[in-house]
């Protein structure tokens, strides 16, 4: 199952009791609005209660907007998503969150979401992937993509594919032309690119790389050359 949020509940779960009853409330002012205007209401006595209901709504619309500042974000950012928009995919029940799209997926891209759900879902094998289980410290595999390249999706369904085999692993997938900073940055000239580095606080990754849509077995050697002896960082 592919999710494009973050967390099992929304931020408001625990006062969504109230918000319905403020929303129903809403309703009903709504429907008074409407008996108004059958009724040949004078047209200031209307906009009085469109301006409440307007007022009404606004309340709601910054008391969710608190919950999703308080809950989704931050929970977001402690799991170093820091682009937006960002495609989450799991498993139903999983709470991982190592496997994720950054950007549009149109274009080519858009075989790579179908291909994503398949393997999220458990309709294609994930075999022949020992060595990238055996990988113990944090990695992050960026994939850069863009729409018109017909090569990107093999790249990136391999990345996707180790981080739902290992859970140190996480793979992303990135629309460079959306975030031609973070592109120019990474020096990508061409596409598909992978970048194979040490997720925060790790020690010892290589920072590697893959150009073009290599067999799986250069990924493997990549990645594993890249880990080495690293380990987590020390305190």
């Amino acid at each position: 199952m592919s999710e494009g949020h973050l967390h099992s509940s929304p931020g408001y779960a625990g006062h969504k009791g109230a918000l319905s009853a403020r929303m129903k409330r809403i309703e009903g002012q709504v429907r008074g609005i409407e008996r108004m205007i059958a009724d040949d209401t004078y047209c200031i006595d209307v906009l009085t209660q469109v301006s409440a209901i307007t007022k009404a709504l606004q309340s709601v619309s910054l008391a969710l907007l608190d919950d999703h500042l308080g809950h989704c974000v931050v929970e977001a950012a402690a799991a170093g998503i820091t682009l937006t928009p960002t495609t989450v995919f799991r498993r139903k029940g999983d709470a991982s969150l190592n496997v994720r799209f950054a950007g549009l997926m149109s274009g080519y891209e858009f075989s790579t979401l179908l291909e994503t759900i398949l393997l999220v879902g458990g309709e294609r094998e994930l075999s022949g992937l020992e060595a990238v289980a055996a990988v113990d410290v944090p990695v992050r595999m960026r994939t850069f993509v863009t729409p018109t390249c017909p090569y990107c999706p093999r790249a990136v369904l391999t990345a996707f594919r180790f981080a739902l085999s290992n859970p140190n692993i996480t793979g992303e997938g990135i629309e460079a032309n959306e975030f031609p900073t973070l592109s120019s940055g990474y020096r990508i000239s061409g596409v598909p690119d992978t970048v194979i580095e040490g997720a925060a606080g790790v020690e010892g990754v290589r920072a590697a790389r893959v150009l073009g849509a290599q067999p799986e077995p250069a990924f493997v050697e990549a990645l594993t050359q890249a880990v080495g002896e690293a380990g987590p960082a020390a305190g």
